[in-house]
């Protein structure tokens, strides 16, 4: 029986960042990977998508400016639940299937990823919060994919098209010792910035994981992820019972203290 991707805890939560963006700015992504025991080829594992959620949405390409500063065979995608169909967008061929149930999307997504071969498909035991605002694709990703795919959100993605630049942030509420990130997630993550970059936008690229130790509070601490390019990989520090699972910590003498405003303006806005 193929191991479990991991549960989802807590669902969504409200972002502080959000609010004070005055730009365009992507989100509802979602990171899938074929797990390396089935499939360890970098060229053909990887999928970034948005789950839309109108129509108007799904149709609308202008995801597609963030392609290239993707690996040439990640694939790019939008996703929308409509009733008792299911509608995926290539952006890179814009070409679309519909689909009827979410066993079909499946099935078509780990023969894309090439996910599909080796032992008989199970049905995962993975959990995930019942929650009505769990989005339909974050709830498929880590219950219908058979346990073969693991995934991850990115909160946002901004392009800045005057700077041909690329900045992925991620929020965290989770300082326990220094910046506290789930296992499965850091791991996704260092896969995405170790082989889901084009090599020859890498200058243009920033990634940074903001933990807000407070939410109340303008107080956060900077970690610039990008640096795991060229770091050892990392090892749980610790088994936390209430969330169910093993996280990293990134000590504090590797972030940085400063505050939302000026990240914003220091970090996000040069």
């Amino acid at each position: 029986m193929p191991k479990p991707v991991k549960d989802e805890i807590f669902g969504t939560r409200k972002s502080r960042l959000k609010e004070r963006l005055a730009f365009d700015v992507y989100e509802n992504l979602f990171f899938a990977t074929c797990v390396k025991r089935i499939n360890a080829n970098p060229a053909t594992r990887y999928i970034l998508l948005n789950e839309c959620h109108s129509e108007k949405e799904f149709q609308d390409d202008s995801f597609s400016r963030v392609i290239p500063f993707f690996h040439h065979g990640l694939r790019v995608g939008n996703v929308f639940w409509q009733e008792n169909r299911i509608h995926i967008r290539s952006l890179r061929s814009d070409t679309s299937r519909t689909f009827s149930a979410p066993d079909e999307l499946a099935k078509f997504l780990l023969k894309l990823l090439q996910c599909d071969g080796g032992a008989p498909l199970t049905p995962s035991s993975a959990r995930v919060i019942d929650n009505e605002e769990v989005s339909p694709l974050s709830r498929f990703l880590r219950t219908g994919m058979y346990g073969r795919v693991a995934s991850t959100d990115i909160d946002f993605m901004i392009v800045h098209d005057a700077r041909e630049s690329l900045i992925l942030i991620e929020e965290k509420l989770y300082v326990q010792g220094g910046g506290s990130i789930g296992h499965g997630q850091y791991l996704s993550f260092r896969e995405m910035v170790i082989d889901g970059f084009s090599p020859e936008k890498l200058a243009k690229i920033r990634f940074y994981l903001l933990f807000i130790p407070e939410p109340s509070s303008d107080e956060c601490y900077l970690y610039d992820f990008m640096q795991e390019r060229t770091l050892s990989v990392r090892y749980p520090s610790h088994f936390d019972p209430r969330r169910k699972e093993q996280r990293i910590v990134i000590p504090y003498n590797e972030l940085q203290k400063t505050t939302i405003s000026e990240f914003l303006g220091k970090w996000v806005m040069w």
